[in-house]
């Protein structure tokens, strides 16, 4: 069948194929390198930030490499999607501060949380293949886990509406005494200063959320602790994770204090205060842990839940939003907005003392 006689769909189709099959003959490429290089990538700059890393969601994949992805894209029903981990738990450009050059605004991905997914990985496998564990792999987990507690989507607009938040309510409280204060080179007005602070808000942001991610007393807390990873071979039914994979007492510092996270559909990373919490932990039963480290995942869950298989769809369906508690920077945001109120008193009492009032 001739060009001309096919339909105009069909023929676009074709001459976009040709097209580029010569082209990567001319340049000697496979039409997969070529694919590739289509792909929007920045000059080599990362720009799928994944709040969920390849190598975490890789624990889910099965023999094709793929894992099953459950979301509501439209409504309040649960689509199953199988898919690569390559693929899913990520959004373009998520860390990046907007307005600074690439090699300067993925600076958090690329220098900060690609370290940290590469060295929890190599942890995690050392780790379950029972091998020496060194206090390098030790803390480069407890990194990884306290990545998990404040890096989802949520979690950065959240940061971000807290520093602009902050800004408009702090902000004016500052005027009267700058106003007092300000000194004979400064040109610019306050709205002029104000307006520059605001500009830089994002930087300012993604600053504060990597500080929150590093946080050395939260890392180094979660290292003092006893881990373990469970694995329950004959559980009828198998883990999830999500997009809230994390389980975690309020209070880090009490001798019931523990941390659970998936990191497989048949293990289970637990750490505790002490061991006896661990030993309660896993006489609960195969069957009942692994059904309420899943109700827990799943009714947390803001957009994603993962597993390896749609088997539990059902489930899914059932709980998936529904048993939400709040995040580590949602406690922050309460605690700070409980601050306004005294500091806004001082800087009027500041700028009334000032002005001699």
């Amino acid at each position: 069948m001739s060009l001309q006689t096919r339909d105009p769909k069909t023929r676009h189709r074709e001459l976009i194929d040709r097209s580029a099959k010569n082209f990567a003959a001319q340049q000697n490429w496979t039409i997969a390198q070529l694919l590739s290089s289509l792909q929007i990538t920045g000059m080599g700059t990362p720009l799928r930030h994944h709040f969920l890393p390849e190598f975490y969601l890789k624990r889910w994949a099965q023999e094709d490499g793929r894992l099953v992805e459950y979301k509501k894209p439209c409504g309040n029903t649960v689509k199953p999607r199988r898919t690569h981990p390559k693929g899913t738990g990520f959004i373009f450009r998520l860390y990046a501060v907007e307005g600074l050059p690439d090699d300067v605004a993925h600076e958090i991905e690329s220098e900060f949380l690609s370290p940290v997914d590469s060295r929890a990985a190599q942890a995690l496998t050392a780790m379950q293949a029972d091998k020496e564990f060194s206090t390098a792999q030790r803390l480069a987990w407890a990194s990884f886990v306290a990545t998990l507690l404040s890096r989802m989507p949520e979690d950065i607009d959240l940061v971000k509406q807290i520093i602009r938040e902050l800004a408009q309510t702090i902000l004016p409280g500052f005027q009267p005494i700058f106003e007092r204060l300000k000194p004979e080179s400064e040109t610019r007005t306050f709205q002029q200063m104000t307006d520059e602070l605001f500009g830089r808000s994002n930087q300012r942001a993604m600053n504060f959320a990597r500080r929150i991610m590093s946080n050395d007393r939260l890392i180094h807390g979660i290292a003092a602790m006893e881990w373990s990873i469970l694995t329950f071979p004959r559980a009828k039914f198998e883990l999830l994770t999500s997009d809230r994979p994390v389980i975690y007492t309020n209070v880090l510092g009490n001798d019931q204090s523990h941390i659970v996270l998936p990191v497989g559909p048949r293990r289970l990373f637990v750490a505790a205060k002490g061991r006896k919490v661990i030993d309660q932990i896993r006489s609960v039963g195969e069957d009942a842990l692994v059904a309420t480290a899943n109700a827990h995942v799943v009714g947390a869950a803001n957009n994603y839940v993962y597993g390896a298989n749609d088997s539990q769809l059902r489930f899914i369906q059932n709980r998936m939003g529904n048993a939400k508690v709040p995040t580590l920077i949602e406690r922050m945001h309460d605690m700070q907005k409980q601050q306004y109120g005294p500091l806004l008193q001082g800087l009027t009492e500041a700028a009334n003392l000032e002005m001699g009032l």
